[in-house]
């Protein structure tokens, strides 16, 4: 069993050492494929960022050529317009990107400006004595080193430049990118979280899954091996019947010798330790479940003292029994194993007790009933008491370390509890703790309860 589990914990070893060089893996992957869309959106964002200025200011650009159409002369027109002109000055004045509107005249002197980035400036008419800037033909728009011109012709009278610094443009581009990326890093760190967590609880799933699977395994080759044993332990049991009738039978032929009768009697006494073990093994390998049936808690502590008392007569310790009126729901016969079996275990606690003492208490203890085996032995080293249950653990010489065993499975199999505690003033306290009849007081037909 040591070396299946030892295998056991190399394949586990080796599957987490796999799973996590396939998370950094995969990790890793999704770390470098978000940051390509990361850049490609930023990018992406970037280019549709430029194109949306540059379509308002044509869009600005073709509103104010709107306000020359069709007016007469160019000048005059201004004139006319001058507070709408205004007006256009203080909304251009808001926009963060368009730097400056000019209006030149068919012959490509200036005519009107609004310069919206200038302190205290937000547009008008320009100085008298501007310099005439010839323009090109046609609507297009004109990059240079610190910005971008869009021009709309206004029929054949003028044209609108709009100005957009680049300058203006890459800090404002400049700044989406940063609350893109912020962004971005927030989602993608989410993201990744949410899948560590999930590749943590995938991973979690499956090595309990294949430590189920390896239990059940285990559980299967041990089920096989208690049946085989039990197969075992029941053929072993009939030559052991045959062996103790042959020595009783060379008991009486050699009664007059006595060297020879105590050889004989010392291998009957080893026969019937191998027969009780035997008959134990069998009984904790093959349990049968309780056939319950309601019994009369006084009568039946009684009984077991009954059954109790010529053992503690021989062992030289006296017996009290103490139990409050009611009825327990059982199978008679288990329970009062469970209690021979304490008992008997109790009697071999006081082979060095000064005070050799056994008590037999039952009592309700809330919804439960409390069948109590005490004694004034040593009790239990601490340090024993959360093994002493186990089967074959035993701390006495000759013991078969099943009876514990077997008397904590019936009282699971009731739906009780064995409590074992040293108890204060010395000696062991083993206490079953049974559910009442029907979370109640079952009543006999007789209407006592």
């Amino acid at each position: 069993m040591g070396a299946y589990n030892r295998g056991v914990g190399r394949q586990d070893l080796g599957w987490s050492r796999q799973y996590l060089f396939v998370a950094a893996v995969f990790a890793l992957l999704f770390v470098v494929a978000f940051g390509l869309f990361a850049q490609l959106t930023i990018s992406q964002l970037s280019r549709s960022y430029l194109e949306d200025v540059l379509l308002t200011g044509r869009a600005q650009a073709e509103e104010l050529a709107k306000q020359f159409r069709g007016e007469g002369p160019l000048y005059q027109v201004v004139e006319k317009k001058k507070e709408a002109l205004q007006r256009l000055s203080l909304s251009l004045a808001r926009k963060e990107v368009i730097e400056s509107v000019e209006v030149y005249d068919e012959r490509g002197r200036l005519v009107w400006r609004t310069t919206t980035r200038s302190e205290g400036v937000p547009g008008g008419f320009p100085e008298p004595g501007s310099e005439f800037v010839p323009l090109p033909q046609g609507e297009h728009v004109m990059e240079s080193q610190t910005s971008y011109q869009i021009r709309v012709p206004v029929e054949e009278l003028a044209t609108v430049v709009v100005s957009i610094p680049k300058s203006a443009l890459e800090q404002r581009i400049a700044l989406l990118r940063r609350q893109l990326v912020v962004r971005t890093a927030l989602a993608g760190g989410a993201t990744l979280t949410m899948m560590v967590l999930a590749f943590v609880f995938i991973g979690h799933l499956i090595k309990r899954n294949a430590e189920l699977e390896a239990r059940r395994l285990r559980d299967r080759e041990l089920a096989a091996l208690g049946v085989l044993a039990a197969n075992l332990a029941h053929e072993i049991r009939n030559p052991l019947n045959a062996l103790s009738i042959h020595l009783d039978l060379v008991a009486e032929e050699t009664s007059a010798d006595p060297s020879a009768a105590e050889a004989v009697a010392l291998a009957k006494k080893e026969v019937s330790r191998l027969r009780k073990l035997v008959t134990d093994f069998l009984q904790y390998a093959r349990p049968s479940p309780p056939q319950k049936e309601p019994v009369e808690v006084e009568a039946f502590l009684r009984d077991v003292a009954a059954l109790l008392g010529p053992e503690c007569e021989r062992a030289g310790a006296s017996l009290t029994v103490g139990a409050s009126a009611g009825t327990l729901l059982v199978d008679r016969g288990q329970m009062t194993q469970v209690l021979l079996n304490l008992g008997l275990n109790a009697l071999q606690a006081l082979h060095e007790a000064a005070v050799k003492q056994i008590t037999l208490r039952a009592f309700r203890d809330g919804s439960h009933w409390v069948l109590a085996v005490e004694d004034s032995g040593k009790g239990i080293p601490p340090e024993e008491l959360p093994r002493v249950k186990e089967a074959f653990y035993s701390n006495r010489k000759g013991g078969t370390g099943l009876g514990l065993a077997i008397a904590d499975r019936i009282v699971v199999a009731h739906g009780g509890q064995l409590i074992l505690q040293n108890r204060p003033q010395g000696g062991l306290s083993a206490q079953v703790r049974l559910p009442a009849a029907a979370e109640g007081v079952y009543t006999l037909p007789g209407g006592k309860a």
